[in-house]
């Protein structure tokens, strides 16, 4: 059985160089920022189309990070990468997480129980969206505060 060569960037999963798996990360980033810049322009909200484009070229510049990294993260072949733990999920990170996944679900679970509760018996007008946005940040949280808490006291 060959072992691949493993490097800091690793390679593509169908071959080719590290610089080649970063250049195509660089481009599949730009088209997948582009692309949300172009929906802020499209979908966005009414305003001056100078502000409409700022907004556009910002959010895309915002968003460019994050795509190049989701791209290296499709294209990355793991076993060429350096460092690379070869089970993630057997590994001692990987049940810190479970832990703390697990028991923010419940947090959750308690969480939309008593706010929907709140809800239906006081008369509170609150927009959906806020709603959610804070059910995302809250289990974002929770897991953060509860993966730090398992490694300090397993780790």
């Amino acid at each position: 059985m060959k072992t691949a060569t493993r490097s800091k960037w690793g390679r593509a999963r169908f071959g080719g160089s590290p610089a080649l798996l970063i250049l195509l990360s660089v481009l599949g980033g730009l088209v997948l920022s582009a692309a949300f810049a172009w929906l802020i322009w499209q979908f966005g909200p009414d305003a001056v189309a100078q502000r409409k484009a700022l907004a556009a070229v910002v959010a895309g510049l915002v968003m460019f990070p994050a795509a190049f990294a989701l791209c290296w993260v499709i294209m990355l072949d793991r076993d060429t990468l350096a460092g690379a733990v070869k089970d993630p999920d057997s590994s001692i990170e990987g049940k810190w997480y479970e832990k703390a996944a697990f028991g923010t679900f419940h947090d959750l679970i308690a969480m939309c129980g008593l706010g929907a509760m709140a809800l239906g018996l006081l008369p509170i007008d609150v927009d959906p969206v806020m709603v959610l946005c804070g059910v995302v940040m809250f289990a974002a949280v929770d897991t953060t505060v509860r993966y730090l808490l398992i490694k300090k006291v397993e780790g």
